[in-house]
């Protein structure tokens, strides 16, 4: 029994004296921070400290306080991040602990803030690599705090930090770590932040890179958070008109085309680069099969290039795309009437009726085409695609002249043709 006694009593000594080594630690920093580290390090290194949280706590509030210090700035770059670490040591040991109550979590805050501010001093001074390390540990920290929901003199970590959250796909994206840059920026996107001007670079990276992906479903999700966050940008309605040109969507293009148009009502970009896809869509991308809405989406080309004419905006692509429209609707008129070989009466009259239709579009091609080929003859010295058009405007003109009963311009446009090289 004796033994027993005597046991215990070496044991309560030995924790007491454990408990004062840490607190001595704790005083030499007002006298020799290099003893505190010394001594804090040593009590933590040992293994039968591993779950002490008094010592761990300890340790925090050296690493925090040599953090500060110009001395150990360069020696102990990460003592915040140590501080931290050590913090959370403490707290999984015992949540209890008394020196930690006392300080009410203060250490575990100080840290946490120490890591921010260093994040940002980094960031200031353009060093991605590290201000995006420090606001990744910062975000790591906090949620640690979040986890246990810890507060500090009225203080918690938000549940979203925005800010902190937004750096740090910022930094990614800066460094071309695209997986990490998707993983932060989704979390802004995801909640629909937009109150800043600048919170609309995560949901323009996010579309673009699912864009470049082929990922449809993220693609078309972040277009939509992006749309609905940032309705007046015309980014998220362009780059889904690209997707949808791509994909050979047309409706889902023009569709886009007819909302930008909407915002923009001023552009004459846009309504030349509108007409110019429903040109294609008629007669480049169906040569031989006319669309069931051949007629209205012909109407609509005229509507858009009649407003760049008016304002004389890229006159030669303007003139270029209504003169071909009224060449192709003539010249379907004129194949219809061709295909007629019947001599009867009706037969007759409806091959006369197409072959006025055809020469009345031709009559409306002709000054436009001819100024296209006027506008190419002034330039004097032509690129291959230019000299190409030319030649085209010059077979057209030829034609039309031809069906009209004008053969004196038909031989002339001909001449013209031959002599180009």
């Amino acid at each position: 029994m004796r033994k027993t006694i005597i046991a215990a009593i070496f044991i309560i000594t030995g924790f007491a004296a454990g408990a004062q080594s840490v607190d001595d630690a704790v005083k030499q920093l007002e006298k020799n921070r290099d003893k505190a580290k010394e001594s804090i390090d040593k009590i933590t290194a040992d293994p039968a400290n591993a779950k002490n949280a008094d010592a761990w706590y300890a340790k925090a509030q050296i690493y925090n306080a040599l953090a500060t210090d110009d001395k150990y700035k360069t020696s102990i770059p990460d003592a915040y991040d140590q501080a931290f670490d050590a913090f959370k040591k403490a707290f999984d040991a015992d949540p209890n602990n008394k020196r930690m109550m006392v300080e009410l979590y203060k250490s575990g805050f100080v840290a946490y803030e120490g890591v921010a501010n260093r994040a940002a001093a980094a960031y200031q001074a353009n060093n991605m690599n590290a201000a995006f390390e420090g606001y990744k540990k910062t975000l790591e920290d906090g949620d640690y705090l979040k986890s246990k929901n810890l507060s500090y003199s009225g203080y918690s970590v938000p549940k979203l930090d925005t800010g902190m959250v937004f750096m740090a796909g910022y930094t990614a994206m800066k460094l071309d770590k695209t997986d990490d840059a998707l993983k932060y920026f989704a979390q802004i996107a995801d909640a629909k932040i937009g109150k800043e001007a600048d919170y609309v670079i995560p949901y323009q990276f996010l579309t673009y890179q699912y864009k470049a992906r082929k990922d449809e479903a993220n693609f078309k999700k972040y277009v939509e958070l992006g749309h609905q966050v940032y309705p007046k940008d015309p980014y998220f309605i362009t780059i889904m008109i690209d997707w949808a040109r791509e994909n050979n969507n047309y409706p889902e293009m023009f569709n886009g085309y007819e909302e930008l148009i909407a915002l923009q009502p001023d552009s004459l970009n846009n309504s030349l680069s509108y007409a110019s896809e429903m040109f294609d869509y008629l007669f480049i991308k169906n040569p031989d099969k006319k669309p069931a809405d051949y007629d209205a989406i012909a109407s609509k080309i005229e509507t858009q290039i009649n407003k760049t004419l008016s304002k004389d905006y890229d006159p030669l692509s303007s003139n270029l795309i209504i003169g071909q429209l009224y060449y192709n609707q003539g010249l379907d008129q004129a194949t219809e009437a061709d295909k007629i070989k019947g001599t009867k009466p009706e037969d007759t009259k409806k091959k006369a009726d197409l072959k006025a239709k055809a020469k009345a579009k031709y009559d409306q091609s002709i000054p436009y085409v001819e100024k296209v080929s006027s506008m190419l003859e002034q330039k004097g010295t032509l690129n291959l695609k230019e000299k190409g058009t030319l030649k085209n405007m010059y077979i057209m003109l030829g034609d039309m002249y031809t069906a009209t009963g004008n053969k004196a311009k038909a031989d002339e446009y001909d001449k013209k043709y031959s002599s180009l090289k």
